[in-house]
C-alpha cells in the first residue's frame, strides 16, 4: 500500500490529546535544545530527550493509532530524506537505550557565532561509533544508512525542525499549540546574522518566508502603536510588542500591514506614554538585543485598541524621535543588505526576541 500525495494519517477524537501530547515533548526537546546552545551547557541531555520523544511519537503513529495503515504508507511513498530522517532517529535511540555509548553532539566541528548580543554554538550529529553498532540488534543495525543519511554531520537544530515539519504535514491536528494558537516553545530566540529558520512553518526561501511573515498574525500577545514614520510616501507605524506586561522587542510594519494584522484578529492598542513604561533590562540579562521595557499597569488599562489605521499626518508619542526613525530606516532602507533586513523583520514580526527564561507562557 502507498500513500497518496500529500495524504494526512486519519486522528480520532480520543487519539487527539495523547498525541498533541507527545508532540509537545518533541517541541519542547527542540526548543530546550536550541535553548542550551547559547547557555554554554551539556547539549547531550536535550538531544536525548528529543530521540526519545520523537521516536515516542513515531511508535504511537505505527503501532497505536488506528489509521497506521496509513501512516507505515506514508513512510513508504514519502520523500526519501523524510523516511531516512524518521529512521535516522529511530536509529540513534536505539543506541542511546540499548547499548552503553552517550548520544552527544559531536565536539569537533562546532561553530560559535556572536558577540555583544550573545553566543550561540551550532553544533553537528556524531558518529556512532563500529563498536557501538556492532552491539545492536539486526533490525537496528539496518537502520544505520539512513543515520548517516539524514543526521550524521548535520546541523542539529535544522534536523530536529524537519522531523516536526514531517509530523505537522502528515497530521497537523497534533501541533500543540498555546493560548495564541502559536507552536508551543516558538519561535526560537534570533541569533543576529544567522538566517537558519527559527519556526517549523518558516519557509527557507526568503521571498516565501517574507510573504509568510505578512501572511501570520504577528507575535507577542499585543502592540502598542508609538508613532509614524514615512519613506517614499509609504507610512510605516512603530511600537513596542508586549507578552503580558513586558516588551522585548520594537516592531515596524506599514499601516497597510497592521490593516492586515487587525483584520486577522491581531491586537493593536494606542496611548500616551507618560510614565507608563519603566526600563527593566537589567532583570533579562539574556536580552541582549535591546531594552526591556514593563508596564506599570495592564496596557488595556491606559491603551485603547484600535479598529483600523486610516491616513494621517506622520507623529510620535514618544521623545526618542531620532531612535525610532533610525529602527524604521534600519529594516525598511533599500541600503540595508537583505539579508539583514529580513533577519530585522523575521526577529521582530515574530517576537523572537524573548529569551527562554521570560517566555511567560
Amino acid at each position: 500500500m502507498t500513500a497518496a500525495p500529500g495524504a494526512h494519517v486519519q486522528i480520532a477524537h480520543h487519539e487527539r490529546e495523547p498525541l498533541r501530547v507527545a508532540m509537545h515533548d518533541v517541541q519542547r526537546s527542540v526548543a530546550d535544545y536550541y535553548a542550551a546552545t547559547a547557555a554554554g551547557g551539556d547539549l547531550g541531555r536535550p538531544v536525548r530527550a528529543f530521540l526519545v520523544s520523537a521516536q515516542t511519537l513515531n511508535d504511537l503513529f505505527s503501532n497505536a493509532v488506528a489509521d497506521a495503515a496509513t501512516y507505515k504508507a506514508i513512510l513508504v511513498s514519502a520523500d526519501q530524506a523524510e523516511v531516512d530522517l524518521v529512521n535516522a532517529v529511530k536509529y540513534a535511540r536505539n543506541v542511546n537505550q540499548h547499548v552503553l555509548h552517550i548520544i552527544r553532539p559531536g565536539d569537533e566541528n562546532l561553530t560559535l557565532v556572536g558577540g555583544t548580543h550573545g553566543l550561540r554554538v551550532y553544533a553537528l550529529w556524531d558518529d556512532i561509533p563500529p563498536q557501538a553498532h556492532a552491539r545492536l540488534r539486526k533490525s537496528t543495525q539496518a537502520l544505520k544508512p539512513a543515520y548517516e543519511a539524514a543526521l550524521q554531520g548535520q546541523e542539529v537544530t535544522g534536523t530536529m525542525l524537519e522531523l516536526l515539519r514531517f509530523y505537522a504535514r502528515i497530521a497537523p491536528t497534533i501541533v500543540h499549540r498555546d493560548h495564541r494558537g502559536e507552536w508551543s516553545g516558538f519561535p526560537l530566540m534570533s541569533q543576529p546574522g544567522m538566517s537558519s529558520p527559527l519556526h517549523p512553518e518558516e519557509p527557507r526561501n526568503v521571498e516565501r518566508a517574507l510573504e509568510w511573515l505578512s501572511n501570520r498574525r504577528p507575535g507577542g500577545d499585543v502592540r502598542l502603536i508609538c508613532g509614524q514614520f514615512s519613506i517614499d510616501g509609504t507610512p510605516y507605524l512603530y511600537g513596542h510588542t508586549f507578552v503580558g506586561r513586558y516588551s522585548f522587542a520594537p516592531w515596524i510594519d506599514s499601516a497597510e500591514q497592521v490593516n492586515i494584522d487587525i483584520g486577522l484578529g491581531y491586537v493593536y492598542l494606542k496611548g500616551s506614554l507618560d510614565g507608563k513604561l519603566t526600563d527593566v533590562s537589567s532583570r533579562f540579562p539574556e536580552a541582549r538585543q535591546g531594552g526591556v521595557l514593563m508596564s506599570h499597569d495592564e496596557l488595556k488599562s491606559w491603551a485603547t485598541p484600535i479598529a483600523r489605521i486610516d491616513d494621517e499626518d506622520d507623529w510620535c508619542g514618544d521623545t526618542n524621535v531620532e531612535i525610532w526613525e533610525r529602527y524604521v530606516r534600519l529594516e525598511r532602507s533599500e541600503l540595508t543588505p537583505a539579508p539583514m533586513a529580513y533577519g530585522l523583520r523575521r526577529a521582530r514580526r515574530l517576537n523572537a526576541l524573548v529569551p527562554p527564561s521570560a517566555r511567560l507562557v
